[in-house]
């Protein structure tokens, strides 16, 4: 009998895109600084992460940055030239003292994340909101969507940072990942559960009604409202200006200024 193909988990492919996409962004910001820096892989992506420190490599000796695989070994292959790499048993037993990007996996103790140069990228269970925790700890930047499978089995994904840059940064390789990988995206706070193509021009209708729920509490600038959607939303601040125009278009929003275009002072109420 043939053996049969394993097919790859669609969930883990993207989850690993968006960490390669993020992982470039945010190795070519710390080696910017003197401070140095570190990586931590509790999960699988380690060859991955060590394949993107390796575009680094004509830099990586003039500055100190670490890679800490925890209860894993270093991937076949090694580290390339210039990255420093410790093995852990745990995740209590990380000590960090600069700029810190975590990949965890379930659990993770509050004591790791404490620092605002801290930033960590969660897979977990869907159905536990982890921003409480999360803000509690000092990163009040997060974002947290479901990657649901065609066959409707989800897994969640967070990012939660304390610079809203950076989170902006993240938003922008979430909908730049792999768009044919079987995924779609759901923000666990929409109330209808809407599925969302992965796409650079996404679907709207889920944060347009999370906007009209914001519009229900009071008049909001425009301003506010991309800050809302870059702070409470899976979509981007930029995404909120189509979602508004629709919206005005169709009557569910009054606008100030009447005419022009829809600035960031422009002042919007429900109707």
């Amino acid at each position: 009998m043939a053996e049969r193909v394993r097919r790859p988990d669609p969930h883990v492919s993207v989850e690993r895109d968006v960490l390669v996409r993020y992982l470039d962004a945010w190795t070519a910001t710390v080696l910017r600084s003197p401070r140095g820096a570190a990586y931590v892989e509790c999960g699988e992506f380690a060859a991955d992460a060590f394949r993107v420190f390796g575009e680094f490599a004509d830099r990586l000796d003039d500055h100190h940055l670490e890679a800490v695989l925890v209860g894993r070994p270093v991937p076949p292959g090694g580290a390339p030239a210039g990255l420093a790499v410790r093995t852990v048993a745990d995740l209590r037993d990380v000590r960090v003292a600069g700029p810190m990007l975590a990949h965890l996996s379930g659990a993770w103790p509050p004591s790791l994340v404490r620092g605002k140069a801290h930033e960590i990228l969660l897979s977990a269970e869907p159905g536990t909101d982890h921003r409480d925790r999360l803000r509690a700890a000092g990163l009040e930047c997060v974002v947290a969507v479901d990657l649901v499978a065609d066959d409707g089995t989800a897994r969640l994904l967070v990012f939660a940072t304390a610079d809203s840059r950076h989170l902006a940064t993240f938003k922008n390789e979430l909908w730049a990942a792999d768009e044919f990988a079987g995924i779609r995206y759901r923000d666990p706070r929409d109330t209808e559960g809407a599925l969302v193509d992965i796409s650079l021009t996404p679907q709207l209708l889920p944060l347009r009604r999370a906007l009209l729920g914001e519009l229900d509490r009071g008049s909001r600038t425009v301003a506010e409202l991309q800050r809302f959607t870059l702070l409470e939303t899976i979509y981007r601040a930029e995404d909120a200006v189509g979602a508004l125009t629709a919206a005005v278009a169709a009557g569910q929003v009054t606008r100030q200024p009447e005419k022009g275009r829809l600035g960031s002072r422009t002042v919007l109420s429900a109707s």
